[in-house]
């Protein structure tokens, strides 16, 4: 139902004011938005018809219009306002589930493309990481058969200076020699110098047998004076 009151204020520069109603001491805010022609600026003292609603606990006019409206068009603005009120009910469930299909499947877009581009890089990896294994072997075969060039030049033997080649074999007769004399003893007992024939017996005795006495101040070298050693 339409209320009537006149306009008592209205502050122009901030497109609100206040409605006096009869036999009502309080008076009622409005807003130019709740005007259907926001063009046309309310006058002091003209006469309104609207509706009584609540808003944040305090009371405001809403459906404003001029009061020279018949109550047929009065009757038609209610059932706008109503049919107005039901679509946007019904709007904000509508299209919360039409937009929440559309982030979902925007949702699945992002997902498939940000697994197609790490499966991308994955694979360019792999990649690179076997390039760098097949460059690493390629390498190692290159180092392996310089090695073996550089190896292919050597001699098999290093011919030692004449002078030092006889030296090397002297020596090596000698410990032959020695090492003949050194098989031919063996220890029967004997523990005396008296007993040996050779300083080389007296040493192999020394060092093998036991129990002997050729060695006195126990230098290692066996029966010196019988051998002048």
């Amino acid at each position: 139902m339409f209320s009537e009151g006149k306009v008592k204020s209205y502050h122009q520069d901030r497109g609100f004011g206040f409605i006096e109603i009869e036999n009502d001491d309080r008076d009622l805010f409005f807003h130019i938005k709740d005007f259907p022609n926001r063009q046309v600026e309310p006058q002091i003292g003209e006469s309104l018809k609207f509706r009584i609603a609540e808003e944040f606990g305090k009371r405001k006019a809403v459906y404003i219009v001029r009061a020279d409206y018949s109550d047929s068009e009065l009757d038609a603005i209610d059932v706008m306002h109503e049919e107005y009120h039901q679509y946007k009910s019904r709007e904000p469930r509508e299209s919360k589930g039409y937009l929440g299909k559309i982030i979902t499947i925007i949702g699945l877009v992002i997902i498939v493309v940000l697994g197609y581009k790490v499966y991308e890089k994955y694979q360019t990896y792999q990649l690179n990481q076997q390039a760098k294994v097949e460059q690493l072997k390629e390498e190692q075969l290159q180092a392996t058969e310089k090695i073996k060039e550089g190896l292919s030049h050597l001699p098999d033997i290093v011919p030692l200076p004449e002078k030092e080649e006889r030296r090397v074999q002297s020596v090596y007769i000698e410990r032959q020699k020695a090492v003949e004399k050194n098989q031919s003893f063996s220890c029967d007992g004997r523990t005396h110098c008296s007993q040996m024939r050779s300083y080389e017996e007296a040493v192999y005795f020394l060092r093998h047998c036991p129990n002997v006495k050729m060695d006195g101040n126990n230098d290692g070298v066996p029966c010196e004076r019988q051998f002048g050693r």
